[in-house]
């Protein structure tokens, strides 16, 4: 069809604005591409945008996000001239308000929230505990009347017929625990244990001495190298980061020992989920070691990466936005310096933004959610580790307490925490610190 006959797509694709494109797309590929701008170009990038966004509507309510890039490589493949095109239409779609009203829609974490929130909620006046369905408790949630501690909890009631009560074991940083005789998991919950990977060696390119904060450098005036999805070992401060927080944690699990009700038995392996990257594994390893448990069974899940960014993976972030301000014309961006790097880097944390060969944010962050429900839903009765990055943990913060992306994009979790979750169908998902910052185990 003609590029008439579709406006509102046409709209999106000036000469202008697609030149502009395609400079920035060869800084990403080393100004190796040669894409003439011609009216067919126009037309044929009018055309595939048309296609994508109807590819993106008629997506069902069940996709998963395995079929999803299943369908949209197979998009890409039977549709599009070739992968550069595909990017050039699906980010000229963003200029307009429709496409990302479109992809808010059908990637949206409100799905996620439904299947985690309560359906049934207790009654005004019920007596229901505020403890009830925590796995850790701070102090003032497991006190008598009195004010003093509170050793005993809940009869329990999973229904499998066993007749026992909480223990409530308490740490030094004031924070207690309810649990069952040998460490019994209810046959209606699922137990997860969620730290984040420490510093990992592509954060830095292998160059960089010294990791100072999430996001921050010391010698290289913030030139962060973006990181890559998988295939990204743990630095050896990562490592040394890793044993510290599992000797931290061996205080809980010395004194739950004591109390016999251990959180894994010595002899059984400790389920651990994490991404496919090697550092969530390497994380976990030494973080359990460390803590005194010596054989793990580890599960990659795919949907728990991290953002794929492609073509850009390992390249120096400051370097790449200079690169565009001298291809592309400066004024676009602003008048001052300044002002125009700052547009340059809100380009590339736009959520819709997608990255060439890589995904968009609103993409990946519905992947991992998607992948984050499933965990909890198919290990019910169970105990087990999560590890992850700090992308992630965002992502399951909005699903259990209902933020939109404007409250949780900018959360960052510490390095040094370890967050106790409980999940059981029908009630919200909750969690609390067992170590943070303010109240460390040790």
């Amino acid at each position: 069809m003609s590029a008439g006959k579709h406006a509102e797509f046409a709209n999106v694709y000036s000469k202008k604005d697609v030149e502009r494109d395609i400079a920035v797309l060869n800084v990403f590929y080393d100004n190796k591409l040669d894409i003439e701008v011609t009216q067919t170009l126009l037309d044929e990038l009018t055309e595939l945008g048309r296609k994508i966004y109807f590819f993106v509507l008629y997506l069902d309510d069940n996709t998963t996000p395995e079929s999803y890039i299943k369908n949209k490589n197979k998009f890409i493949t039977d549709n599009a001239r070739n992968k550069h095109l595909f990017y050039l239409a699906w980010n000229g779609l963003i200029r307009g308000d429709s496409f990302k009203k479109l992809l808010q829609q059908k990637f949206s974490l409100d799905a996620f929230k439904r299947v985690l929130s309560a359906k049934n909620i207790p009654y005004l006046y019920s007596g229901q505990k505020r403890y009830r369905g925590k796995l850790v408790l701070a102090s003032d949630m497991a006190s008598l009347p009195d004010g003093s501690p509170r050793l005993e909890g809940r009869l329990l009631d999973d229904g499998s017929g066993r007749k026992m009560r909480e223990k409530i074991v308490w740490f030094p940083n004031k924070k207690a625990m309810p649990v069952y005789p040998e460490g019994y998991v209810p046959i209606n919950q699922t137990h997860l244990f969620l730290i984040r990977h420490g510093r990992s060696e592509h954060d830095s390119g292998g160059e960089n001495p010294k990791f100072v904060g999430s996001g921050y450098w010391d010698t290289w005036q913030g030139n962060k190298r973006i990181s890559g999805s998988v295939h990204n070992n743990l630095h050896e401060e990562g490592k040394v980061k890793a044993q510290n927080l599992g000797e931290d944690f061996k205080i809980a699990v010395d004194i739950l020992e004591r109390e016999n009700v251990p959180l894994w038995r010595k002899e059984d392996k400790v389920t651990v989920f994490g991404s496919e990257s090697v550092n969530t594994k390497q994380t976990a390893e030494n973080f359990l070691k460390a803590s005194g448990y010596l054989d793990i069974d580890f599960k990659e899940i795919f949907g728990l990466n991290s953002q794929k960014y492609g073509a850009l993976t390992h390249k120096y972030k400051n370097e790449i936005n200079e690169q565009i301000l001298d291809v592309t014309d400066s004024t676009f961006w602003g008048k001052e310096r300044s002002e125009q790097l700052k547009k340059i880097k809100a380009m590339f944390k736009n959520r819709f933004f997608h990255y060439p060969e890589g995904e968009t944010l609103i993409e990946a962050d519905w992947r991992i959610g998607y992948s984050f429900v499933g965990l909890l839903k198919s290990n019910i009765g169970k105990r087990v580790l999560l590890v992850d990055h700090s992308g992630a943990l965002r992502v399951f913060a909005a699903i259990i307490k209902s933020l939109d992306f404007a409250d949780y994009c900018g959360l960052k979790e510490s390095q040094d925490s370890i967050i106790a979750m409980c999940y059981q169908n029908g009630k919200n998902v909750r969690y609390d610190y067992l170590q943070k910052n303010n109240f460390p185990l040790r």
